[in-house]
């Protein structure tokens, strides 16, 4: 008996001891989400303020979002320490609830954690969005709380004619109100760009315009932007950007980017390749921009480049692409495609053959057994007859199929 109690002493001890250990360690300096939320009842309002957020993405270093994302943890650690002391008390572990209030006077100096910023989109009703629009700080409060989130943004928008009224407000506070063209929020996202970046970012974080065509893939210091209405959150100094396009040649550039840099690059196009084009039927016209091109090979095709097939029977086929290829590969749609009734009739056609062929074949065999019954009842003839009818309306039938089958392949 005071074997089994000493090992069950030991093993308390133990584990005493391992929960104190992992209260002590210092914490790992994996970056930290700081989670962001933002919702609002106008979808195109809503679509602004992801574009904004997208841009922002990445590191999170401004001041008053560390103390932030910090009050946050201290806030759930507190929680979470009275959730687990309150059980302890339940179940009267005295000697557990002693270690644990001695560990948690330990104070220690521990190093931030980096922080990432992180969007979420929680599921709210509209009740919950039209509070949150209103500036309601209890449902604010109540929100963060229950989707663990270190900043919630809400905003209304509401057209009147030509112009939008909009109203933003960061955890409760209104920190935005703005009229603007509605067909036009450049302005919106300009504004709200360069106040969330305070909020989100570092004072050595700077805005910087990028002006190129869709089609030019970027690169800064070797990493990937994704560039959302031409607009960038860079660091301020230094940087190397790479423009890479299938249309233009490479371009590396050096630029100092500080507040209200626009980088505006002259980029090169490739000069213009051979193209052949291919055609089903064979025999099609084919135009590239719109003349005629002969034997189906243009010895140099500028980009954009825009080609049309035609042909008699057929529907013309357009193409248009703003990438190099030496190839197009064109299939002609047949007229008859177009027809959207083709299934309806095809199907209709193929179940009155096979109604047919089932009553033709039951005639005939009605007739057969007939005659084998009363053989000088004289239905020799009309056996003959359903045996013939049988055979035509067979064929029919097969026919009928396949035309069904191709029609409905084909997904007319």
């Amino acid at each position: 008996m005071s074997s089994s109690k000493a090992t069950f002493i030991s093993r308390k001890r133990l584990s005493l001891a391992i929960l104190s250990l992992l209260l002590l360690l210092p914490p790992s300096l994996e970056a930290a989400a700081f989670r962001v939320a933002a919702v609002s009842s106008d979808t195109a309002y809503s679509s602004l303020l992801s574009d904004v957020l997208t841009v922002l993405s990445g590191e999170v270093d401004s001041p008053q979002a560390i103390e932030a994302h910090r009050d946050r943890e201290e806030r759930k650690a507190q929680l979470a320490a009275e959730a687990e002391l309150s059980s302890l008390r339940q179940s009267e572990s005295f000697d557990r609830i002693e270690a644990l209030s001695e560990a948690s006077d330990e104070e220690m100096q521990e190093e931030d954690e980096p922080l990432v910023l992180e969007v979420v989109a929680p599921s709210l009703s509209d009740d919950e969005i039209s509070f949150l629009s209103s500036g309601d700080e209890e449902a604010f409060r109540y929100i963060a709380l229950r989707e663990d989130l270190d900043m919630l943004i809400a905003a209304s928008a509401r057209e009147d004619g030509m112009m939008t009224e909009s109203e933003v407000f960061i955890d409760g506070d209104e920190i935005h109100r703005n009229l603007y063209i509605s067909n036009d929020d450049s302005a919106e996202f300009d504004a709200l760009l360069s106040m969330l970046l305070g909020r989100l970012k570092g004072d050595d974080s700077v805005i910087v315009r990028i002006e190129v065509p869709s089609v030019v893939s970027i690169s800064i210091d070797d990493e990937p932007l994704q560039l959302i209405r031409s607009t960038a959150v860079l660091p301020r100094g230094e940087h190397e950007i790479r423009f890479t396009s299938p249309v233009h040649e490479t371009l590396t550039v050096m630029v100092d980017a500080q507040e209200g840099t626009v980088v505006a690059p002259e980029l090169v196009d490739l000069p213009a390749g051979r193209l052949f084009v291919s055609t089903v039927p064979y025999d099609s016209d084919v135009y590239l921009q719109g003349r005629p091109l002969s034997g189906h090979l243009a010895l140099e095709a500028d980009l954009p480049f825009q080609v049309t097939a035609t042909h008699e029977g057929f529907m013309p086929t357009l193409v248009q692409s703003r990438l190099p290829m030496d190839r197009l590969d064109i299939q002609l749609r047949p007229q008859w495609m177009e027809d959207e009734d083709i299934v309806k009739r095809a199907k209709d056609r193929f179940y009155t053959n096979l109604l047919s062929t089932i009553i033709s074949f039951g005639g005939y065999v009605a007739a057969q057994s007939i005659e084998g019954i009363w053989p000088d009842a004289g239905t020799s003839p009309v056996t003959t007859l359903f045996a013939g009818f049988s055979f035509v309306e067979l064929v029919a039938l097969f026919d009928s199929m396949f035309d069904y089958y191709q029609a409905a392949r084909l997904g007319i």
